[in-house]
C-alpha cells in the first residue's frame, strides 16, 4: 500500500520552512518516490504550499448559506483524496502539510475517523507527523504575533484569556485523541529543539527528511530565506500601546515598517534582545501545568523512559523581564518620526522630478503640435491663394 505522510504542525514549529523546502525540491523527491503535490486549491490568507489545508478548511458563512458551503467543502475533501489516490499510481509516498490540522480538525465532524476510512478505501496508509515546542515558548511567540497584528492587552491578561487555548498545549490529551483512530504507532512525534534534530546537519529540514527515511545532502536546494522580522522588546511594547488606534492594528502599517528599521539599526550595535514575557518563577509555574502531559508524551509516543520531552535548560537569566522607561519609548518614536520625515522628503522630491518630466513632455508635445498646426495653416493659405 501507498503511504500518506500528513504533517499537522503544530503551529510555531517551522512549518513554513518545511512547506517552502518541499516544492522547491519536488523533482528530487519524486526521483526517490515521494510526491509533495499542488492540488491547485487556494484560500485567502493561506500559503499556497499548505497543500493539506483543504482537509480542514472551514469557511465562515451565514446560516442561510451554511448547508451549501459545507457541501462544497465536503466535495473538495473527497476530490482531493481521489487526486491523492491517482498520485499513488506513480509515487508510493505522498506528503501533505498544514499546521491548522493540529487544532482545526474539530471543524470537521469525526475528522480522523472519516479521513482514515476514506484513505483505507483508497488503499493508502496514514502516517501523522507532528512537531512539539515547549509550551512557554509557543505562548510567547503567539503573543508577539498577536501584538504585531492588533491586540493591546498585556501578557498577563493574554495568559488569562481564552486565546492561548487555540494551540491545544496539553499535547498528551491531543495526541491521545488522534491516536484512538490513527493508532499510536502511526503518529511520529518530533521535538522542535535544535539539539534534538536528527539527520545530516541536525537542522529542522534534515530532521523532517529523516522522518521520511531520506537524508539531506548537497543535491537538495534550500529556499531563499525571506526574513519576516519580528518585533520584540521595547519595539513590540510600542506597537502594543499604539494598537489602541485602529490605524495601527494592521500587520504592515507604517509604524511597523519604521519600528523594524530602528530595531535592526539597534541590533547591529547591541545585538538581538528577544522578548521575554515570563519571569523565571512564572515560567516554571506555567510549565508545571504541562509537566505530567509532557512526561506521558515522552514515554508513550517517543519511547523515552526518562520522561524528558524538552531538553533545553531554563536558567534564571532567561526570566529577566525588562521594564522600559518612557524616555526609551519616546526616543524610539522620535526616531520613527525622523525616518518618516526623511521618507516624505524623498517622496516629494521624486514627485517633483516626475512632475518636471511630465511638464517637459507636455511642453515638447505643445510645441510639436503648434508646429503641425502652423504648417497646416501655411499649406491651406497657399492652396487657396
Amino acid at each position: 500500500m501507498a503511504t500518506l505522510y500528513l504533517h499537522i504542525g503544530t503551529p510555531k514549529t517551522g512549518t513554513t520552512a518545511i512547506q517552502n523546502f518541499l516544492p522547491l525540491n519536488k523533482h528530487l523527491l519524486e526521483e526517490q518516490g515521494y510526491c509533495y503535490p499542488d492540488f491547485g486549491y487556494r484560500y485567502y490568507g493561506v500559503n499556497k504550499y499548505r497543500n493539506a489545508h483543504f482537509l480542514v478548511h472551514h469557511q465562515k458563512c451565514s446560516l442561510e448559506s451554511e448547508a451549501e458551503i459545507r457541501k462544497s467543502e465536503d466535495e473538495r475533501f473527497y476530490e482531493g483524496l481521489d487526486k491523492i489516490k491517482e498520485l499513488t499510481n506513480h509515487y508510493p509516498n505522498v506528503i501533505m502539510s498544514d499546521e491548522n490540522i493540529w487544532n482545526g480538525y474539530i471543524n470537521r465532524e469525526n475528522f480522523w475517523q472519516v479521513l482514515k476510512s476514506a484513505l483505507s478505501e483508497r488503499e493508502i496508509d496514514l502516517k501523522v507527523i507532528v512537531y512539539l515546542r515547549r509550551q512557554d515558548l509557543v505562548v510567547e511567540s503567539y503573543y508577539a504575533q498577536r501584538v504585531k497584528v492588533k491586540i493591546q492587552m498585556n501578557f498577563q491578561d493574554f495568559l488569562d484569556s481564552e486565546d492561548i487555548d487555540y494551540f491545544k498545549l496539553d499535547y498528551y490529551s491531543q495526541l491521545t485523541e488522534i491516536s484512538q483512530t490513527v493508532g499510536k504507532e502511526n503518529i511520529i512525534v518530533r521535538v522542535y529543539e535544535k539539539k534534538q534534530y536528527e539527520g545530516n546537519g541536525n537542522t529542522l529540514i534534515s530532521d523532517f527528511l529523516n522522518v521520511l527515511g531520506l537524508e539531506l545532502n548537497e543535491r537538495y536546494v534550500s529556499p531563499d530565506i525571506v526574513v519576516n522580522t519580528s518585533l520584540h522588546g521595547k519595539f513590540l511594547e510600542i506597537k502594543r500601546v499604539l494598537n489602541e488606534f485602529d490605524c495601527f492594528k494592521t500587520r504592515n502599517n507604517f509604524a511597523v515598517k519604521y519600528l523594524k528599521i530602528v530595531q535592526e539599526e539597534e541590533e547591529k550595535t547591541n545585538g538581538v534582545s528577544p522578548s521575554k514575557f515570563f519571569t523565571y518563577e512564572k515560567r516554571m509555574d506555567f510549565l508545571k501545568k504541562y509537566n505530567e502531559s509532557n512526561v506521558a508524551v515522552a514515554k508513550e509516543f517517543i519511547n523515552r523512559q526518562d520522561g524528558i520531552l524538552f531538553r533545553n535548560g531554563i536558567d534564571k537569566t532567561y526570566g529577566i523581564v525588562k521594564n522600559y522607561s518612557s524616555e526609551e519609548l519616546v526616543l524610539i518614536c522620535g526616531r520613527m518620526l525622523a525616518l518618516q520625515n526623511e521618507d516624505m522628503k524623498c517622496r516629494l522630491a521624486n514627485i517633483k522630478t516626475e512632475l518636471d518630466n511630465v511638464k517637459r513632455e507636455l511642453n515638447y508635445e505643445r510645441r510639436s503640435l503648434l508646429k503641425k498646426i502652423a504648417a497646416k495653416l501655411y499649406h491651406i493659405f497657399f492652396k487657396y491663394n
